[in-house]
């Protein structure tokens, strides 16, 4: 399989410079997953371009938890809910977190978290806590973040 990695945004449309422009920002998404055995908190971290806004976080669990509960945060540290508080994920299907007007907020421009030498290749954590409560035997669950690259190139340019 082959693949293809380019700086972006991506902007898609066929009028770009005309008062009448119809360009859009790609939709870009990353998932990360959790597979529990036992009780306990694990946290994955995968990053994004800096200044992205996230669309819309979903947890999907694909396996439910048996013999006790599940819950989930998302934010830029471990156990953060800068993006999402505890979402209880025990029972199968999907779930979306209720968010907040600060964590709304928060999601129209993601932070630089890890600098790079080139100030727009910076990236932002996205940390998702996952916790799996006393007497977990078993379950799965994959958490998505979707979002859109800025456009903005001046947003974090320090030149």
């Amino acid at each position: 399989m082959s693949r293809s990695t380019f700086s972006g945004p991506v902007k898609s449309g066929t009028n770009r410079y005309s008062p009448t422009k119809n360009v859009g920002t790609t939709v870009l998404t990353q998932s990360t997953a959790f597979a529990f055995t036992a009780a306990g908190t694990t946290t994955n971290t995968f990053y994004i371009p800096a200044a992205s806004k996230i669309l819309s976080i979903t947890f999907d669990t694909t396996s439910a938890f048996t013999g006790g509960t599940g819950a989930v945060t998302v934010g830029n540290v471990a156990a953060g809910t800068q993006y999402a508080s505890s979402t209880t994920v025990t029972s199968g299907g999907r779930a979306t977190p209720t968010l907040t007007a600060a964590q709304l907020t928060n999601m129209l421009s993601t932070p630089i978290d890890v600098a790079a030498a080139n100030s727009q290749q910076a990236s932002s954590a996205i940390a998702v806590t996952a916790v799996a409560g006393a007497g977990v035997t078993a379950g799965s669950l994959v958490v998505t973040i979707t979002y859109i690259q800025s456009d903005d190139r001046s947003s974090y340019d320090t030149q």
